[in-house]
Protein backbone atom coordinates (compact mmCIF):
# COMPACT_ATOMS: atom_id res chain seq x y z
CA UNK A 1 0.00 0.00 0.00
CA UNK A 2 1.04 3.60 -0.56
CA UNK A 3 0.70 6.56 1.77
CA UNK A 4 1.44 8.16 5.11
CA UNK A 5 1.26 6.35 8.44
CA UNK A 6 -2.35 7.47 8.87
CA UNK A 7 -3.33 6.12 5.46
CA UNK A 8 -1.55 2.81 5.99
CA UNK A 9 -3.38 2.38 9.31
CA UNK A 10 -6.70 2.56 7.46
CA UNK A 11 -5.55 -0.05 4.94
CA UNK A 12 -4.43 -2.33 7.78
CA UNK A 13 -7.84 -2.04 9.44
CA UNK A 14 -9.49 -2.97 6.17
CA UNK A 15 -7.15 -5.91 5.55
CA UNK A 16 -7.62 -7.27 9.08
CA UNK A 17 -11.37 -7.35 8.57
CA UNK A 18 -11.09 -9.67 5.55
CA UNK A 19 -12.61 -12.99 6.60
CA UNK A 20 -13.59 -15.22 3.66
CA UNK A 21 -16.15 -17.87 4.58
CA UNK A 22 -14.49 -20.88 2.96
CA UNK A 23 -10.92 -20.67 4.20
CA UNK A 24 -8.50 -18.82 6.42
CA UNK A 25 -6.51 -16.11 4.67
CA UNK A 26 -3.90 -13.85 6.24
CA UNK A 27 -3.29 -10.53 4.50
CA UNK A 28 0.14 -8.96 5.01
CA UNK A 29 0.27 -5.23 4.31
CA UNK A 30 3.46 -3.85 2.77
CA UNK A 31 3.81 -0.09 2.49
CA UNK A 32 5.76 2.61 0.67
CA UNK A 33 5.64 6.38 1.31
CA UNK A 34 4.67 7.03 -2.33
CA UNK A 35 4.22 5.28 -5.66
CA UNK A 36 7.63 6.36 -6.94
CA UNK A 37 9.34 4.58 -4.04
CA UNK A 38 7.31 1.45 -4.75
CA UNK A 39 8.17 1.54 -8.43
CA UNK A 40 11.86 2.03 -7.63
CA UNK A 41 11.76 -1.23 -5.66
CA UNK A 42 10.08 -3.00 -8.58
CA UNK A 43 12.80 -1.74 -10.92
CA UNK A 44 15.43 -3.16 -8.60
CA UNK A 45 13.76 -6.55 -8.83
CA UNK A 46 12.01 -6.57 -5.46
CA UNK A 47 8.96 -8.90 -5.34
CA UNK A 48 5.67 -7.42 -6.55
CA UNK A 49 2.85 -7.98 -4.02
CA UNK A 50 -0.03 -10.16 -5.17
CA UNK A 51 -2.38 -7.15 -4.88
CA UNK A 52 -1.04 -3.61 -4.93
CA UNK A 53 -1.99 0.00 -5.55
CA UNK A 54 -0.42 1.83 -8.48
CA UNK A 55 -0.73 5.32 -9.86
CA UNK A 56 -2.03 5.47 -13.41
CA UNK A 57 1.05 7.44 -14.44
CA UNK A 58 3.06 4.22 -14.05
CA UNK A 59 0.65 1.99 -15.96
CA UNK A 60 2.84 1.95 -19.08
CA UNK A 61 5.82 0.68 -17.11
CA UNK A 62 3.77 -1.99 -15.36
CA UNK A 63 2.26 -3.34 -18.58
CA UNK A 64 5.45 -3.11 -20.65
CA UNK A 65 7.36 -5.07 -18.01
CA UNK A 66 4.59 -7.64 -17.60
CA UNK A 67 4.09 -6.89 -13.90
CA UNK A 68 0.27 -6.86 -13.91
CA UNK A 69 -2.48 -9.06 -15.27
CA UNK A 70 -5.86 -7.80 -16.50
CA UNK A 71 -8.62 -7.90 -13.90
CA UNK A 72 -11.77 -7.57 -16.02
CA UNK A 73 -12.47 -11.29 -16.53
CA UNK A 74 -11.56 -12.12 -12.94
CA UNK A 75 -14.04 -9.50 -11.73
CA UNK A 76 -16.71 -10.74 -14.14
CA UNK A 77 -16.23 -14.30 -12.89
CA UNK A 78 -16.95 -13.09 -9.37
CA UNK A 79 -20.02 -11.06 -10.29
CA UNK A 80 -18.36 -7.74 -9.52
CA UNK A 81 -20.23 -4.88 -11.21
CA UNK A 82 -17.50 -2.44 -12.14
CA UNK A 83 -19.46 -0.80 -14.95
CA UNK A 84 -22.12 1.19 -13.12
CA UNK A 85 -20.17 2.24 -10.04
CA UNK A 86 -17.21 3.85 -11.80
CA UNK A 87 -17.00 6.77 -14.24
CA UNK A 88 -16.33 5.42 -17.71
CA UNK A 89 -13.33 7.75 -18.03
CA UNK A 90 -11.59 6.15 -15.03
CA UNK A 91 -12.07 2.65 -16.47
CA UNK A 92 -10.78 3.77 -19.85
CA UNK A 93 -7.77 5.37 -18.16
CA UNK A 94 -6.76 1.98 -16.75
CA UNK A 95 -7.41 0.13 -19.99
CA UNK A 96 -4.87 -1.27 -22.43
CA UNK A 97 -5.49 -3.45 -25.49
CA UNK A 98 -9.22 -3.52 -24.66
CA UNK A 99 -8.56 -5.02 -21.22
CA UNK A 100 -8.94 -3.48 -17.77
CA UNK A 101 -5.44 -3.68 -16.32
CA UNK A 102 -6.27 -2.41 -12.82
CA UNK A 103 -9.51 -1.51 -11.06
CA UNK A 104 -9.81 2.24 -10.28
CA UNK A 105 -9.49 2.59 -6.51
CA UNK A 106 -8.73 6.18 -5.54
CA UNK A 107 -9.12 9.44 -7.42
CA UNK A 108 -7.67 12.84 -6.52
CA UNK A 109 -9.07 15.72 -8.59
CA UNK A 110 -7.32 19.02 -8.04
CA UNK A 111 -9.50 21.57 -6.20
CA UNK A 112 -8.96 24.93 -4.50
CA UNK A 113 -8.73 25.11 -0.71
CA UNK A 114 -9.58 28.43 0.93
CA UNK A 115 -9.26 29.79 4.45
CA UNK A 116 -12.73 30.99 5.43
CA UNK A 117 -11.26 33.50 7.89
CA UNK A 118 -9.16 35.12 5.17
CA UNK A 119 -11.60 34.87 2.25
CA UNK A 120 -15.22 35.91 2.60
CA UNK A 121 -16.74 34.82 -0.69
CA UNK A 122 -20.00 36.64 0.01
CA UNK A 123 -18.18 39.97 0.21
CA UNK A 124 -16.71 39.79 -3.29
CA UNK A 125 -18.15 42.13 -5.91
CA UNK A 126 -19.28 39.17 -8.00
CA UNK A 127 -19.55 36.45 -5.35
CA UNK A 128 -19.47 32.78 -6.34
CA UNK A 129 -21.74 30.29 -4.62
CA UNK A 130 -19.83 28.22 -2.06
CA UNK A 131 -19.24 24.72 -3.33
CA UNK A 132 -20.27 25.62 -6.89
CA UNK A 133 -18.33 26.59 -9.99
CA UNK A 134 -16.46 29.88 -10.33
CA UNK A 135 -14.31 31.71 -12.85
CA UNK A 136 -10.63 32.63 -12.93
CA UNK A 137 -11.68 36.26 -12.39
CA UNK A 138 -13.54 35.26 -9.23
CA UNK A 139 -10.52 33.31 -7.98
CA UNK A 140 -8.34 36.35 -8.62
CA UNK A 141 -10.84 38.59 -6.81
CA UNK A 142 -10.82 36.24 -3.81
CA UNK A 143 -7.04 36.39 -3.62
CA UNK A 144 -7.05 40.19 -3.90
CA UNK A 145 -9.72 40.47 -1.20
CA UNK A 146 -7.60 38.41 1.17
CA UNK A 147 -4.45 40.46 0.61
CA UNK A 148 -6.34 43.76 0.83
CA UNK A 149 -8.00 42.86 4.14
CA UNK A 150 -5.15 40.90 5.74
CA UNK A 151 -1.75 42.56 5.26
CA UNK A 152 1.13 40.11 5.10
CA UNK A 153 -1.06 37.30 3.79
CA UNK A 154 -0.50 35.81 0.32
CA UNK A 155 -3.59 35.37 -1.81
CA UNK A 156 -3.22 32.40 -4.18
CA UNK A 157 -0.76 29.58 -4.72
CA UNK A 158 -1.03 27.41 -7.80
CA UNK A 159 1.04 24.24 -7.99
CA UNK A 160 4.07 25.37 -10.08
CA UNK A 161 4.17 22.17 -12.12
CA UNK A 162 2.84 20.83 -15.38
CA UNK A 163 0.00 19.15 -13.49
CA UNK A 164 -0.68 22.41 -11.68
CA UNK A 165 -1.32 24.40 -14.85
CA UNK A 166 -3.04 21.56 -16.75
CA UNK A 167 -6.57 22.33 -15.41
CA UNK A 168 -6.30 25.87 -16.79
CA UNK A 169 -5.10 24.65 -20.18
CA UNK A 170 -7.97 22.18 -20.52
CA UNK A 171 -10.56 24.60 -19.15
CA UNK A 172 -9.45 27.20 -21.68
CA UNK A 173 -10.26 24.81 -24.52
CA UNK A 174 -6.73 23.66 -25.26
CA UNK A 175 -4.82 20.40 -25.14
CA UNK A 176 -1.77 19.71 -23.05
CA UNK A 177 -0.03 17.58 -25.70
CA UNK A 178 0.29 17.66 -29.48
CA UNK A 179 -1.55 14.31 -29.63
CA UNK A 180 -4.01 12.62 -27.28
CA UNK A 181 -2.71 9.15 -28.17
CA UNK A 182 0.95 9.33 -29.17
CA UNK A 183 2.40 12.70 -28.13
CA UNK A 184 5.84 13.87 -29.15
CA UNK A 185 5.66 17.24 -27.39
CA UNK A 186 3.63 19.46 -25.12
CA UNK A 187 1.51 22.03 -26.95
CA UNK A 188 1.59 24.98 -24.55
CA UNK A 189 2.73 27.38 -27.28
CA UNK A 190 -0.45 26.85 -29.31
CA UNK A 191 -2.43 30.08 -29.65
CA UNK A 192 -5.28 28.93 -27.41
CA UNK A 193 -2.93 27.80 -24.66
CA UNK A 194 -0.84 30.97 -24.80
CA UNK A 195 -3.99 33.02 -24.33
CA UNK A 196 -5.12 30.85 -21.41
CA UNK A 197 -1.75 30.88 -19.68
CA UNK A 198 -1.41 34.63 -20.18
CA UNK A 199 -4.74 35.09 -18.39
CA UNK A 200 -3.58 32.80 -15.60
CA UNK A 201 -0.24 34.54 -15.14
CA UNK A 202 -1.95 37.94 -15.18
CA UNK A 203 -4.27 36.79 -12.38
CA UNK A 204 -1.21 36.19 -10.20
CA UNK A 205 0.59 39.44 -10.98
CA UNK A 206 -0.78 41.72 -8.26
CA UNK A 207 1.79 42.41 -5.50
CA UNK A 208 1.39 39.94 -2.66
CA UNK A 209 -1.09 37.82 -4.59
CA UNK A 210 1.07 34.68 -4.63
CA UNK A 211 3.87 33.19 -2.57
CA UNK A 212 7.37 34.31 -3.49
CA UNK A 213 10.12 31.84 -4.45
CA UNK A 214 11.80 32.59 -1.10
CA UNK A 215 8.62 31.71 0.78
CA UNK A 216 8.23 28.50 -1.21
CA UNK A 217 11.82 27.58 -0.35
CA UNK A 218 10.95 27.76 3.37
CA UNK A 219 7.54 26.08 3.45
CA UNK A 220 5.09 24.33 1.14
CA UNK A 221 1.85 26.11 0.17
CA UNK A 222 -0.05 23.74 2.45
CA UNK A 223 2.20 24.70 5.37
CA UNK A 224 1.69 28.42 4.69
CA UNK A 225 -2.05 27.76 4.48
CA UNK A 226 -1.99 25.92 7.81
CA UNK A 227 -0.10 28.86 9.36
CA UNK A 228 -2.83 31.26 8.25
CA UNK A 229 -0.50 33.07 5.84
CA UNK A 230 -2.02 31.87 2.55
CA UNK A 231 -5.66 32.31 1.59
CA UNK A 232 -6.11 29.86 -1.31
CA UNK A 233 -4.12 27.00 -2.77
CA UNK A 234 -4.44 24.11 -5.19
CA UNK A 235 -4.66 20.68 -3.56
CA UNK A 236 -6.40 17.30 -3.29
CA UNK A 237 -8.47 15.31 -0.79
CA UNK A 238 -5.35 13.69 0.66
CA UNK A 239 -4.59 16.92 2.54
CA UNK A 240 -7.83 17.00 4.52
CA UNK A 241 -6.85 14.99 7.65
CA UNK A 242 -3.70 17.05 8.28
CA UNK A 243 -5.59 20.32 7.85
CA UNK A 244 -8.31 19.16 10.22
CA UNK A 245 -5.63 18.75 12.90
CA UNK A 246 -4.58 22.43 12.70
CA UNK A 247 -6.09 24.34 15.65
CA UNK A 248 -8.51 27.16 14.72
CA UNK A 249 -8.17 26.59 10.97
CA UNK A 250 -11.54 26.98 9.26
CA UNK A 251 -11.33 25.88 5.64
CA UNK A 252 -13.50 24.80 2.75
CA UNK A 253 -13.00 23.84 -0.90
CA UNK A 254 -14.08 25.08 -4.32
CA UNK A 255 -13.67 23.50 -7.77
CA UNK A 256 -10.82 24.57 -10.01
CA UNK A 257 -11.83 27.85 -11.68
CA UNK A 258 -13.26 27.81 -15.18
CA UNK A 259 -11.95 29.66 -18.22
CA UNK A 260 -14.84 28.47 -20.36
CA UNK A 261 -15.50 24.87 -19.40
CA UNK A 262 -15.14 22.95 -16.15
CA UNK A 263 -11.92 20.93 -16.14
CA UNK A 264 -9.44 19.52 -13.69
CA UNK A 265 -6.74 16.86 -13.53
CA UNK A 266 -5.40 14.74 -10.72
CA UNK A 267 -4.15 11.41 -9.57
CA UNK A 268 -5.86 8.11 -10.30
CA UNK A 269 -4.86 5.03 -8.35
CA UNK A 270 -5.76 1.50 -9.35
CA UNK A 271 -5.75 -1.78 -7.46
CA UNK A 272 -3.75 -4.24 -9.52
CA UNK A 273 -2.95 -7.96 -9.51
CA UNK A 274 0.60 -9.15 -9.97
CA UNK A 275 1.24 -11.16 -13.10
CA UNK A 276 3.10 -13.60 -10.82
CA UNK A 277 0.60 -13.76 -7.94
CA UNK A 278 1.09 -16.85 -5.76
CA UNK A 279 -2.64 -17.65 -5.85
CA UNK A 280 -4.54 -15.72 -8.50
CA UNK A 281 -7.95 -16.83 -7.23
CA UNK A 282 -7.30 -15.73 -3.66
CA UNK A 283 -5.77 -12.46 -4.85
CA UNK A 284 -8.82 -11.77 -7.04
CA UNK A 285 -11.15 -12.59 -4.13
CA UNK A 286 -9.35 -10.04 -1.97
CA UNK A 287 -9.50 -7.48 -4.80
CA UNK A 288 -13.28 -7.86 -4.89
CA UNK A 289 -13.51 -7.53 -1.10
CA UNK A 290 -11.21 -4.49 -0.92
CA UNK A 291 -13.41 -2.70 -3.45
CA UNK A 292 -16.72 -3.58 -1.81
CA UNK A 293 -18.67 -0.64 -0.30
CA UNK A 294 -17.97 -1.81 3.25
CA UNK A 295 -14.21 -2.17 2.78
CA UNK A 296 -13.95 1.15 0.91
CA UNK A 297 -15.93 2.83 3.69
CA UNK A 298 -13.43 1.54 6.29
CA UNK A 299 -10.58 3.23 4.42
CA UNK A 300 -12.58 6.35 3.54
CA UNK A 301 -13.35 7.08 7.21
CA UNK A 302 -9.72 8.14 7.63
CA UNK A 303 -10.36 11.10 5.35
CA UNK A 304 -7.44 10.49 2.98
CA UNK A 305 -8.97 8.29 0.31
CA UNK A 306 -11.39 9.64 -2.26
CA UNK A 307 -12.84 6.39 -3.60
CA UNK A 308 -13.26 5.96 -7.34
CA UNK A 309 -16.44 4.00 -6.55
CA UNK A 310 -19.06 6.74 -6.86
CA UNK A 311 -21.61 5.12 -4.54
CA UNK A 312 -19.12 5.20 -1.67
CA UNK A 313 -17.88 8.67 -2.69
CA UNK A 314 -21.43 9.99 -2.27
CA UNK A 315 -21.94 8.24 1.09
CA UNK A 316 -21.38 9.67 4.56
CA UNK A 317 -18.23 7.54 4.85
CA UNK A 318 -16.55 9.95 2.43
CA UNK A 319 -18.68 13.12 2.65
CA UNK A 320 -18.37 13.11 6.46
CA UNK A 321 -21.04 15.71 7.28
CA UNK A 322 -20.19 17.84 10.27
CA UNK A 323 -16.47 17.78 9.50
CA UNK A 324 -14.44 20.16 7.37
CA UNK A 325 -14.60 20.85 4.52
CA UNK A 326 -18.29 21.73 4.52
CA UNK A 327 -18.58 21.22 0.76
CA UNK A 328 -16.89 17.83 0.42
CA UNK A 329 -19.18 17.25 -2.55
CA UNK A 330 -16.76 19.44 -4.53
CA UNK A 331 -14.31 16.50 -4.53
CA UNK A 332 -16.96 14.08 -5.76
CA UNK A 333 -18.43 16.20 -8.51
CA UNK A 334 -15.01 17.38 -9.72
CA UNK A 335 -14.43 13.79 -10.89
CA UNK A 336 -16.87 14.45 -13.73
CA UNK A 337 -14.59 17.23 -14.99
CA UNK A 338 -11.34 15.25 -14.84
CA UNK A 339 -9.24 15.03 -17.98
CA UNK A 340 -6.78 12.14 -18.21
CA UNK A 341 -3.68 12.93 -20.29
CA UNK A 342 -2.08 10.20 -22.41
CA UNK A 343 -0.53 7.33 -20.48
CA UNK A 344 3.19 7.99 -20.82
CA UNK A 345 6.12 5.86 -19.82
CA UNK A 346 8.24 8.93 -19.09
CA UNK A 347 6.19 11.18 -16.80
CA UNK A 348 8.98 11.54 -14.26
CA UNK A 349 11.52 12.55 -16.92
CA UNK A 350 9.03 14.95 -18.51
CA UNK A 351 8.37 16.73 -15.22
CA UNK A 352 12.09 16.97 -14.46
CA UNK A 353 12.58 18.65 -17.83
CA UNK A 354 9.69 21.12 -17.81
CA UNK A 355 8.63 21.85 -14.21
CA UNK A 356 11.47 24.33 -13.53
CA UNK A 357 10.37 26.34 -16.58
CA UNK A 358 6.70 26.07 -15.58
CA UNK A 359 7.62 27.55 -12.21
CA UNK A 360 9.32 30.47 -13.99
CA UNK A 361 6.23 30.86 -16.16
CA UNK A 362 3.93 31.33 -13.16
CA UNK A 363 6.19 34.06 -11.78
CA UNK A 364 6.77 35.75 -15.15
CA UNK A 365 5.26 38.82 -16.76
CA UNK A 366 2.35 38.14 -19.14
CA UNK A 367 4.48 39.32 -22.08
CA UNK A 368 6.97 36.51 -21.36
CA UNK A 369 4.40 33.72 -21.69
CA UNK A 370 4.85 33.03 -25.45
CA UNK A 371 8.62 32.69 -25.15
CA UNK A 372 8.44 30.48 -22.05
CA UNK A 373 5.79 28.19 -23.52
CA UNK A 374 8.03 27.62 -26.55
CA UNK A 375 10.87 26.74 -24.17
CA UNK A 376 8.65 24.27 -22.32
CA UNK A 377 7.53 22.62 -25.55
CA UNK A 378 11.12 22.27 -26.78
CA UNK A 379 12.18 20.75 -23.46
CA UNK A 380 9.30 18.28 -23.63
CA UNK A 381 10.24 17.23 -27.17
CA UNK A 382 13.68 16.21 -25.96
CA UNK A 383 11.91 13.70 -23.67
CA UNK A 384 8.94 12.64 -25.81
CA UNK A 385 10.11 13.20 -29.37
CA UNK A 386 11.17 10.40 -31.72
CA UNK A 387 14.64 9.05 -31.12
CA UNK A 388 15.27 8.93 -34.88
CA UNK A 389 14.72 11.65 -37.45
CA UNK A 390 14.62 15.41 -36.83
CA UNK A 391 16.28 16.63 -33.68
CA UNK A 392 14.24 19.83 -33.46
CA UNK A 393 10.52 19.91 -32.65
CA UNK A 394 8.05 21.12 -35.24
CA UNK A 395 7.16 24.78 -34.98
CA UNK A 396 4.04 25.38 -32.90
CA UNK A 397 1.48 27.91 -34.00
CA UNK A 398 1.05 31.13 -32.11
CA UNK A 399 3.41 33.22 -30.06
Amino acid sequence: MIGSAGEIAQYETMAESYEPLTRRVTVKVESWPNDSAMLADFRRGEPVPDVFLANRRHLSYLTQHDLVQPVDQLLDDRGFDFGDEYPRSSLTAFGADNRLECLPYGVEPAVVYYNKSLVRLARLKNPPTPGQGWSLDQLEAAGRWATDHHPGVAGISLDPTLNGIAPFVYSGGGNLFDSTTDPTSLALSDDTNVQTLTQTVRALRAPGTTLTPNQLARHTPMEWFARGRLALFEGSRRMVPDLRDVPDLDFDVMPMPSLGTSATVGGLTGMCLSRHAHDVGTAADFLVYANSPGALALVSYGGYLQPANQTVALSDAFQQPGLMPQHASVFTFSVKSMVYPPALGSWDDLELAVDPIVERLLHARPAQVPRLTHRIDRASYRVLGPRLGPTAPPTQSGG
